[in-house]
């Protein structure tokens, strides 16, 4: 099943989406990725979730990436002795180190290097900010604590001391064990959370190292103060990044987020490396049918802004209109891609690369599709890097490559099945008449294996 969009939809899949014909209508509704959290659920849920999805993969005849999205050093509330616990405004509360509380006054924290940072005067925030307590006292892993807001808390929240990185072990043994699954279910890409610098991004790929040849892609998802600082090395050492724009939004003040978001976004572009906006983006259609002006707003800023893709997160997981989301999203970015912005150009001086932009800007000027025959996905990335105003078809016999070109900016994945260059893009280009991809009378662009050749060759055909 082939979808124009150029800019890519991911969807995370929960409660309300666990359904097969829920999934089917994302995807006929444009959804070409899919992402599992890791915070949630268990190993039996996921693997529904895998197994739904390659199931449709194989009957829509349709690549579809699996994003896994591991949990990452985010500190969290222990349990605690009620199902919710209401914080009173202006109230005392002991925080302690420990993992269980039968207390409602006293709320535990697992996580010993949380305390060493505390100071008196730091203020803690509990979820998405909207709870905070100031430090009055400190003892030894025991702080005491003012309300300065009234809400609930339930066990395992988030909680962070506000404008401070802790400094923790990068991979948790969860963290471990949820790579390995992905890696045994073959996960097109890992999300990995609370990135500081480009040393959390290595010890990932490390990690990958030792368990598979053939490592899921990494995305590093900006959304610490460290990542920020660190932005250009986190983007080098990783495959593509992710605007996090919830938890950026816990640490930086709101009205700060757009020009951070336009900061990522430029400076993946300028790496060649794909960039995902998430968070928020149609919040109101976990309860509503229809977004609003302003959501619609922002979907179409993002795709101006030239992304490789938008990743709904609890509209279609804990929403109510899971499928009506994803076609509204297809709905703006088709409209926003109506007219293409000027283009920004990959900063990467490799000859393949200029290899690249020659036939992308080739391609503008002869108003011509591309058709690309890859083994290793490398001459897709390089062209889609590059933002083509026109379809971008690529083929492949190797479905991890297929399943990475599913959430790249412009790129039509398509399964041929040849691992010799020449004859794959013949069957890739016969295929395309097939399923009246290509018409007669069009003028198409054709090539494969962008590397440092002493021939090089690209072929303009009419159909």
């Amino acid at each position: 099943m082939i979808s124009t969009s150029k800019t890519k939809i991911i969807a995370t899949l929960g409660p309300s989406s666990k359904d097969k014909n829920i999934i089917e209508k994302m995807i006929r509704n444009g959804a070409r990725g899919f992402r599992i959290n890791f915070s949630h659920g268990d190993q039996a849920q996921w693997s529904d979730f895998v197994n739904t999805v390659r199931m449709l993969e194989q009957s829509m005849e349709t690549p579809l990436a699996l994003i896994g999205d591991l949990q990452g050093p985010n500190i969290r509330l222990g349990n605690l002795p009620q199902q919710s616990v209401f914080i009173k405004k202006g109230m005392i509360y002991e925080v302690n180190l420990s993992q269980t509380s039968d207390d409602v006054n006293k709320i535990p924290v697992p996580t010993k290097e949380f305390f060493d940072k505390l100071v008196i005067g730091d203020t803690i925030q509990v979820g998405d900010n909207m709870l905070s307590l100031k430090v009055t006292e400190k003892k030894e892993n025991v702080v005491y604590t003012e309300a300065l807001s009234s809400g609930e808390i339930k066990s395992r929240m988030s909680i962070r001391i506000k404008d401070k990185d802790i400094d923790v072990p990068y991979m948790t043994s969860k963290d471990k064990q949820d790579l390995l699954f992905a890696v045994k279910n073959n996960f097109s890409h890992i999300m990995i959370s609370f990135v500081r610098t480009e040393k959390d991004v290595l010890c990932v790929k490390n990690t990958l190292k030792e368990v598979t040849e053939d490592p899921p892609r990494i995305l590093a998802k900006i959304e610490t103060r460290s990542a920020v600082e660190h932005l250009e090395e986190i983007v080098r050492a990783s495959d593509g990044v992710v605007v996090a724009r919830g938890d950026l939004g816990k640490v930086f003040p709101l009205e700060y987020l757009p020009e951070l978001q336009s900061r990522i976004v430029s400076v993946a572009r300028r790496r060649g490396k794909p960039v995902y906006i998430a968070t928020q983006l149609l919040t109101s259609m976990v309860d509503s049918p229809i977004p609003t002006r302003s959501e619609v707003v922002d979907v179409y800023v993002s795709v101006k802004e030239g992304v490789d893709g938008v990743m709904l997160t609890n509209e279609t997981s804990i929403g109510k209109y899971p499928a009506e989301t994803v076609e509204w999203a297809k709905r703006i970015i088709d409209n926003a891609e109506r007219n293409p912005e000027v283009n920004v150009y990959p900063e990467v001086e490799d000859l393949s690369w200029r290899f690249g932009r020659g036939i992308i800007e080739l391609s503008t000027l002869l108003e011509s599709p591309i058709i690309i025959y890859s083994l290793t996905g490398k001459a897709m990335r390089i062209s889609s890097a590059y933002r083509p105003r026109y379809p971008l078809f690529i083929g492949s016999p190797n479905w991890s490559v297929l399943r990475d070109c599913a959430i790249l900016y412009g790129c039509i994945p398509i399964h041929i099945d040849s691992n010799e260059y020449e004859e794959g893009l013949e069957k890739l280009k016969a295929r395309l008449k097939e399923m009246e991809m290509l018409k007669e009378g069009t003028l198409t662009i054709s090539s494969y294996k962008f590397t440092h050749l002493d021939k090089q060759k690209i072929t303009i055909e009419k159909i």
